[in-house]
């Protein structure tokens, strides 16, 4: 019947609108209103459709049919009866919900708001007018009410409004991250807030609110046992990472030094690369002889002098000289770099022998040899320049790198740091790269186990408990010691890149994200002002009826101090409410059903539903 009912409803509102058009255009050129008869007339025309006659008589039958309640309790339930069709379809909260829990919630909140509500406020509007020609339409008033009323509670809802409030600039994108985040596969359970403001980047008031939701007694009560199984959490999803690196070490002592060992042996393999490359331009330059005539001033010079004795006299080396004079380029080459080795020794104020004259002079003389050997054959200074040119851009810098300082270390966390140092150089996530990759090649288990044990070493200490005993953040400061700003990040991924397997790099991202996330998480503290003002939202002192309370305040003390219960009481609901909403599995989703609701108070709707529930009031009750 709800469609011959909204027909009658628009026709009849169109016909009044034209009768009283029509009687303005009389008015204007000083014609007669339309009588009373002609009203009459039109209004039976109007009603004389074949349908409108059926469901009169669909009505008369009813009413003679069916039982009529003798008391006023059972007008009142034979009202609600039949508000129970039209009142019982699905609010759009009802559908978003997006777990049981909410829905059975909103489910209750729309037999109560849709059913009971307009229902008591139409039959109590009808009682009052009973037998009256305006019974129908103060019924059909008092539905809208009770229907416009409902509405106007729900938009007021005050932990949503707080939550439309802390993500109205949201995207989709922003949305889909926070999703991806609260999912996330660590074990790392996240709260609606946390998960939000991480994928806007901190851009969302949400942490503000759930700090003052953990301040308070209702609302702590709720978070604390959430954020108590954190640090477990935190614990399990970094050792699960760290695993994928290599297995802990049952001698984590032992691990820097075997990492040294592998260092050297990188160095002296890339020395011994380059020698190999210049050797055949040594091979070709030894041989060769400088005349006597250019020879004689360097054989005279006493250190030279001593330098070839000291290499015909050595039983090592002696023999791979024998055949070659002293004027061959192979024994000024030998002898030029025994006299810079001298030079060098000798200039070490730790040598019981130290004598920088003497170092320098024995410097001079190898510098001397060399530059007339050189002179003398273009191989013998192409292989020079050519090792010259491989150390200066490949193993001085391994030597200065990394894998030089690994090779340096004494202990496991000093060769440890030389890898993935806390404070790195700019721009250096290359050569750290570069080092592992080396130090894989050569020794792969050990490397594996440099960068498990300082990577555990870190969140060792960053789990270290506050004074209060908490390790909730424990997540959150590993996060800032290895990888807080890019660089660090930089080299982290470098390094992890080149661990065999490539399990942890893949995995090493999504655990940082997470623990950054719950960095985002406000510390109860001192906010006086923020607070104030929430609390005053949440205890509805915006609201209609905090308004109400706050009007009525001036009446007296006793009234003041009711409304201050009843604000006490409000604020300690919407405190519970949005803990269960921010701890909840599917939190973003209940804050994005929150947001996508909207603060309109929906008066469409509530018409519509009150033309369903009573619209029929209209011709008759």
């Amino acid at each position: 019947m709800f469609p011959v009912t909204l027909s009658r409803m628009v026709e009849g509102a169109g016909n009044y609108l034209y009768n009283k058009a029509e009687n303005g255009v009389r008015y204007a050129i000083g014609a007669e209103p339309l009588s009373e008869q002609e009203l009459a007339r039109r209004s039976a025309a109007a009603d004389s459709s074949p349908a409108y006659g059926l469901q009169d008589r669909t009505r008369e039958i009813m009413d003679a049919v069916l039982h009529k309640p003798q008391t006023t309790a059972g007008e009142y339930a034979g009202t609600l009866g039949e508000f129970v069709a039209p009142g019982a379809v699905p609010s759009k909260a009802a559908r978003l919900a997006a777990t049981g829990r909410e829905m059975a919630q909103r489910v209750g909140e729309d037999l109560f708001g849709n059913i009971v509500v307009p229902a008591v406020t139409s039959e109590a509007a009808g009682q009052a007018t009973e037998g009256t020609e305006y019974e129908g339409l103060s019924r059909f008033l008092g539905a809208l009410f009770g229907n416009v009323g409902t509405a106007a509670g729900r938009a007021y809802n005050a932990p949503e409004a707080v939550v439309r409030r802390a993500t109205s600039e949201m995207t989709d994108a922003d949305w889909r991250r926070a999703l991806g985040l609260q999912n996330n596969t660590t074990g790392v359970r996240l709260t609606g807030p946390e998960a939000i403001s991480q994928a806007t980047n901190g851009a969302s008031a949400l942490p503000n609110l759930l700090r003052v939701v953990e301040g308070s007694v209702d609302g702590g009560a709720r978070t604390g046992p959430f954020f108590a199984a954190r640090s477990g959490q935190v614990d399990t999803a970094v050792g699960n990472v760290l695993n994928q690196i290599a297995q802990p070490s049952a001698r984590p002592h032992s691990i820097g030094p075997q990492a040294a060992e592998a260092a050297a042996n990188v160095i002296d393999q890339t020395r011994q690369g380059i020698n190999a490359q210049t050797r055949p331009l040594y091979d070709a330059a030894n041989q060769q002889t400088i005349p006597q005539a250019q020879f004689a001033p360097i054989a005279a010079d006493p250190r030279f002098a001593a330098g070839v004795a000291r290499l015909r006299g050595n039983p090592e080396l002696a023999p791979d000289y024998a055949r070659l004079p002293d004027n061959s380029i192979g024994v000024i080459d030998a002898v030029t770099k025994d006299l810079a080795s001298r030079g060098e020794a000798l200039r070490n104020t730790a040598n019981p022998l130290y004598g920088p004259e003497l170092a320098s002079r024995s410097t001079a003389a190898a510098a001397d040899a060399r530059n007339l050997a050189t002179n003398q054959s273009p191989q013998y200074a192409q292989a020079l320049a050519e090792q010259e040119a491989l150390r200066r851009t490949v193993l001085n810098p391994l030597e200065r790198g990394p894998v030089g300082r690994v090779a340096a270390a004494q202990d496991t966390a000093t060769a440890g740091n030389a890898l993935l140092p806390q404070n790195p150089l700019a721009g250096s996530a290359g050569e750290a790269g570069d080092a592992t990759r080396r130090l894989v090649a050569e020794d792969p288990a050990t490397t594996a186990g440099l960068v498990r044990q300082n990577l555990a070493d870190r969140f060792d200490r960053a789990n270290t408990e506050t004074q209060a005993g908490s390790r909730e953040f424990a997540g959150a400061k590993f996060h800032k010691d290895v990888a807080g700003n890019d660089t660090r990040q930089e080299v982290l991924d470098a390094v992890l890149r080149e661990i065999p397997g490539g399990q942890a790099a893949a995995r090493m991202p999504e655990l940082l994200d997470v623990l950054q996330a719950t960095g985002r998480r406000k510390q109860i503290g001192s906010a006086t002002e923020f607070n104030r003002s929430m609390n005053a939202d949440l205890g509805g002192a915006a609201s209609p009826s905090g308004l109400a309370i706050d009007l009525v305040r001036s009446l007296g003390m006793s009234v003041t101090r009711a409304g201050d219960a009843v604000k006490r009481a409000a604020l300690r609901s919407n405190l519970r409410a949005l803990a269960d909403m921010f701890t909840d599995p599917q939190s973003v989703e209940l804050i994005r059903n929150a947001n996508n609701r909207g603060a309109g108070i929906g008066v469409g709707d509530a018409l519509g539903r009150s033309v369903a529930e009573a619209g029929g009031t209209l011709y008759g009750h």
